[in-house]
């Protein structure tokens, strides 16, 4: 006799994503597992004395949420930093008074932080500089990080705590702000690593973070995240400390992301480690190297000049034959590779690499990715295909920077930036994700936005590339769990998987799309355990 279910949760529309896209009305979970999912009558018959039973009356259930590329530790410590994108906030002079409200607060010499600021959004259309945090924080170094996570503004405290002065040259891939010959404190790209590396949080903040992030996936629904780069350095040991004592019950794939070639997780490559080490909980994911700059900044490499700037492509790391070796090198040793890549000038540079990669060293079953995948248009995205590339997209992007796009490449390559539908009809597995914290981690509201390609100004970016909801959930579950090798385990409500599962307040289906992101997570499961109940 089959042994009764811990949890049954019957009577509502139980969204499988088994290969047929089965909703049913009712799921049993025991052991961790999911045990049956079929109707009402099929799942009370596994019921006993000790199963707790959740009337559903019509709600929708859901695997639970995988983000394909977030930042673990970026999202927890951005919730005790000054939130630029708080209602008020949209000046120099206002972030200037919460800065000068926060050294009034603090010890002196501690990091003051800011997260979020846009300069095409402040009145002012600039970035803030040291100029403006000097005269607010003389005695604390300040670091406010763009909403892309790819141009960093600080004072003079924190440009000599990480060794920088007039004299600093640009390194590759990255530029500083300048006048005068004066180091303005304005960091792009790669010159962002120096002012990183100072302001690095301590072991604490560290574990702080991750709870914090832990804490707000599980509450919006995610029970896994593919942490694209923070986590694996400095903040692993913290978080499989934390794995380890049961407090972070998040599933993480942590990758190893390198920006140059004198980045220290390059030792990566020599240690004979790979992709996989670990086990459900945590796992050392792709190694990934970064190639270009932000949609946003914007300094994506673009094969076609700006439309706002016809002297600008953007930022491109790498030399070709560098990436060449580089992911060579990754690809032997049997990492995953994964890169950022944006710009259709990156992009073109990525699959040239990977190519080569496997073309002079063959292996089986390639999950090769690439982060973003902005700008793909037609001949990349017939490459893309014909070599079984996973593109993890952020369709939430469109909404805080659609405008921007709109602006910056112009319409004809804002309607065709991050071409999910394109790619999943050519039977591409595309991923959802959130790239939190630059923009918000509920996967709700990545599945909204692949529905709508909504900007916040009222406009949309390319109709044509909008999914239906199933495809939006696929995106978000399952193909997510495919996109780190893991679609036995997770991803799907079929027997025998991990029972990691949401509950949502409403029954999805019959919600407007634009109000996805507004429908309340009632219960989220990890392992047949009820880890947040509203």
């Amino acid at each position: 006799m089959t042994a009764p279910a811990d949890l049954v949760l019957t009577g509502g529309r139980v969204h499988t994503v088994n290969p047929a896209n089965e909703v049913v009305a009712a799921v049993a979970v025991a052991g961790g597992r999911i045990v049956a999912a079929g109707t009402d009558g099929q799942i009370r018959d596994l019921t006993g004395p000790r199963t707790r039973v959740v009337e559903l009356r019509g709600r929708s259930v859901l695997p639970g949420f995988v983000d394909g590329h977030a930042h673990l530790v970026s999202l927890g410590m951005s919730m005790v930093s000054i939130d630029c994108k708080a209602p008020g906030m949209q000046s120099i002079r206002a972030l200037q008074d919460a800065v000068r409200a926060r050294a009034a607060a603090q010890p002196k010499g501690t990091w003051i932080r800011g997260r979020g600021y846009d300069q095409s959004r402040l009145a002012e259309k600039r970035h803030p500089n040291r100029l403006d945090w000097d005269v607010v924080a003389p005695e604390h170094p300040v670091i406010f990080t763009r909403t892309c996570g790819h141009i960093a503004s600080v004072n003079g405290r924190a440009l000599a705590a990480a060794g920088i002065d007039d004299g600093t040259p640009d390194p590759p891939g990255g530029r500083y702000d300048r006048e005068g010959g004066r180091h303005l404190g304005v960091a792009y790209e790669t010159a962002q690593t120096p002012l990183q590396v100072a302001a690095l949080p301590t072991r604490a903040e560290l574990q702080a973070a991750l709870l914090r992030a832990d804490r707000a996936y599980l509450e919006a629904g995610g029970t896994s995240v593919h942490d694209a780069g923070g986590l694996t350095g400095p903040a692993f040991v913290p978080c499989q400390d934390l794995v380890a004592a049961g407090r972070m019950r998040l599933r993480v794939y942590a990758f190893a992301t390198v920006n140059s070639r004198a980045h220290p997780l390059m030792g990566l490559l020599e240690s004979g480690l790979h992709s996989g080490l670990g086990d459900e909980r945590l796992r050392l994911g792709a190694f990934k190297v970064m190639t270009d700059g932000s949609s946003s900044g914007p300094t994506a490499a673009t094969r076609e000049p700006y439309t706002s700037n016809c002297q600008d492509c953007g930022i491109l790391y790498w030399e070709q034959e560098d990436l060449d070796d580089l992911l060579g090198t990754a690809h032997r040793q049997g990492f995953q590779c994964t890169v950022h890549a944006v710009g259709d000038r990156a992009i073109e540079q990525t699959l040239d690499a990977l190519a080569r990669a496997q073309r002079e060293f063959p292996r089986e079953g390639l999950r090769h990715r690439i982060e973003h995948c902005g700008i793909c248009p037609a001949d990349l995205r017939a490459r893309v295909h014909a070599q079984r590339i996973v593109p993890v997209m952020q369709p939430a992007f469109f909404w805080e920077f659609g405008e921007g796009y709109i602006a910056n490449y112009g319409r004809h390559r804002a309607d065709t930036m991050f071409p999910a539908r394109s790619l999943i009809a050519a039977g591409v597995p595309v991923v959802g994700s959130s790239d939190a914290p630059v923009t918000h981690h509920a996967p709700l509201f990545g599945i909204e936005q692949a529905l709508t390609r909504a900007t916040m100004g009222g406009d949309s970016c390319g109709p044509d590339e909008r999914v239906d909801l199933t495809t939006a959930i696929r995106m978000h579950t399952i193909n997510g769990a495919f996109a780190s090798g893991e679609e036995h385990l997770k991803g799907s409500l079929e027997p025998g998987k991990l029972a990691d599962l949401v509950v949502l307040g409403e029954d999805l289906a019959r919600v407007p799309a634009t109000a996805i992101r507004q429908v309340p997570v009632a219960m989220t499961v990890v392992g047949g355990e009820v880890v947040h109940e509203a």
